[in-house]
């Protein structure tokens, strides 16, 4: 239908081009022929060099002329309007399959994420109620549960905080140990992802960070669990802190598969995720270098993301 409107408009305008065109060129033989009868009224032949050389048909011929550049005027005003318009509704409709296609990959990934830890809390749940166990297998069951429920939990954190980062979420700054963060959070993975090698490293008498707790401890959270689940395992993720200038810039390296170039910017968008969702083996919903991007852009720091040597990704965050 688009194509049908865009077309009758470029014809409609055509034909109006068209049209006023001849009518200039009409109206001007017309005022031509008026302006030789006035100089020849016996019929007796007209000295056309005369003429052309009286003030009158000079008039004529620069309102001919005229006319003829207020068409091309308006006809490049048209167009460029009309190829302007094209370009906005093009837009328009690639950030509509753009944003449907996020909703789509942020619901399977969602469901994915809820729908394995809620089975396996439900399985330990009822293998706990029907069974009589031993105190050894009880507290196995007991650590896989609340490893499921704190998968659970730090997706609804990263839920809340993806929504209050939308409602112009404003940072408390206050004195933060970034290297405590650090270790609490890589002890954390730890218990997901037993076979991890996480590498911590800090300058000794490091002073403390002035940003908001709670967002600090998200951007070492998402960028630590991002280079784990996508680094092989037993293969080391590097997280180092230097201070330069006055200003923190935490270091995040992993050796996994790495990120294309035309991809280095599309991983910050909200539930954007490299590959297929439907043929994707790690877990996420999209949203974690997302409040990354945005926490750092609300301390009016800058991330950057570059290949590592000789593979994987690097992730450098300055506050």
């Amino acid at each position: 239908m688009s194509h049908f409107v865009i077309g009758y408009m470029v014809l409609a305008f055509g034909w109006w081009a068209y049209s006023l065109w001849q009518q200039n060129d009409r109206l001007y033989q017309l005022e031509k022929k008026a302006l030789e009868q006035r100089f020849d009224p016996l019929n007796r032949g007209v000295n056309l060099t005369q003429l052309y050389q009286t003030a009158e048909y000079k008039k004529i011929e620069r309102n001919w002329h005229k006319g003829h550049r207020m068409i091309i005027a308006e006809g490049l005003f048209f167009t460029a309007c009309l190829i302007f318009g094209l370009w906005v509704i093009n837009r328009s409709a690639n950030r509509e399959v753009t944003l449907a296609r996020q909703r789509r990959n942020f619901l399977l990934s969602i469901t994915h994420e809820l729908k394995s830890p809620i089975a396996s809390l439900r399985l330990v749940l009822e293998t706990l109620h029907k069974r009589e166990l031993p105190r050894e297998q009880i507290e196995n069951l007991c650590k896989g549960g609340l490893k499921d429920a704190n998968r659970l939990q730090q997706l609804v954190e990263d839920l809340l905080l993806a929504a209050r980062l939308d409602d112009n979420w404003r940072p408390l700054l206050e004195p933060v140990d970034l290297p405590s963060i650090a270790r609490d959070v890589a002890a954390g993975l730890l218990i997901r992802f037993p076979k991890a090698n996480i590498q911590l490293s800090f300058p000794d008498n490091l002073p403390p960070v002035l940003a908001d707790q709670s967002g600090l401890t998200a951007i070492v959270q998402n960028l630590l669990e991002n280079a784990v689940k996508y680094s092989p395992e037993g293969t080391p993720v590097e997280i180092s802190v230097t201070v330069e200038h006055g200003r923190m810039q935490l270091r995040v390296a992993d050796s996994g598969q790495g990120i294309p170039d035309a991809e280095k910017k599309a991983v910050f968008e909200k539930f954007y995720r490299l590959g297929n969702e439907e043929t994707r083996q790690s877990t996420g919903t999209g949203l974690g270098l997302y409040i990354v991007s945005q926490v750092v852009k609300a301390h009016g720091g800058a991330i950057q993301v570059t290949d590592n040597k000789p593979q994987g990704t690097v992730f450098v965050v300055e506050i």
